[in-house]
């Protein structure tokens, strides 16, 4: 009878360690295994860098006298005080980029604001008008994206166009309206590019970026930080985009559409 309660705690120990055993975390193991994105390694989450070089060729897209840049960039007369940052394009300083789309995105950075509703306008290189719109004013503070939309013509290869984002303070559009006004030009893709289609997110922001093309460089970025809010390090790869073209001020803004 001994032997056969001592064969009995014999067999609860066991049982009691097998519990354990499968409940309790082993050091030096992780509890759960972490997730990692197809084609990315854990390492690789940690270090997206997207470069922007900008175009070798250095030529202005239009004559000096008619550069992008800005235009009253402060904020509406009703607004309690001054907006710091202010009403900023998010491009270089030179206020000009290319893109090979055909309906490119533009991203401009907007305060806090008692505007209700902005004015864009897109013109040729001969000053007509090639798209007009007005859309809502964001509630809040951050940087808001505008897509050409399907009505809209098509942006033609090694065409310039100029861009304005005026914010309408009042019933209309005034001379005094705070805005801001840029230069965008569509090339044809090179080899390299044209092999884009398909390829991952990332893999376009870098090619895009080393080749010069900003607009869908951002467009690019802009839609990996969307599509993974739990990444921080599309957070950074945007931040340090921005920050690498004199951005700093409006580096960290969220994407408020």
């Amino acid at each position: 009878m001994l032997m056969t309660w001592q064969h009995y705690y014999t067999y609860i120990s066991f049982f009691v360690l097998s519990l354990l055993w499968n409940i309790l975390p082993i050091e030096g193991l992780p509890v759960q295994a972490q997730e990692v994105m197809p084609g990315r390694t854990l390492a690789s989450r940690s270090m997206v860098t997207v470069s922007f070089t900008p175009p070798s060729t250095g030529e202005p897209l239009l004559p000096n006298n008619r550069q992008g840049g800005g235009t009253r960039d402060g904020g509406c007369p009703q607004d309690a005080k001054a907006l710091d940052p202010r009403i900023t394009p998010v491009m270089p300083t030179t206020r000009q980029g290319l893109t090979v789309a055909e309906r490119p995105t533009f991203f401009v950075y907007v305060p806090k604001t008692t505007a209700k509703q902005a004015l864009f306008v897109l013109k040729d290189e001969n000053e007509d008008y090639y798209y007009e719109t007005t859309l809502p004013m964001p509630k809040q503070a951050g940087i808001l994206r505008l897509k050409l939309p399907d009505e809209a013509s098509k942006l033609e290869v090694g065409k310039t166009y100029h861009w304005s984002f005026l914010m309408i303070c009042g019933a209309q559009v005034t001379p005094d309206s705070p805005g801001v006004q840029g230069v965008i030009k569509r090339i044809k893709p090179n080899g390299t590019l044209n092999q884009l289609d398909g390829e991952p997110l990332l893999e376009q922001a870098l090619q895009y970026g080393a080749n010069g093309i900003w607009f869908d460089t951002l467009t690019t970025l802009a839609q990996l930080r969307q599509s993974n809010p739990q990444d921080s390090s599309f957070q950074v790869a945007w931040a340090d985009l921005l920050k690498s073209v004199g951005l700093d001020a409006i580096a960290t803004q969220p994407l408020v559409n």
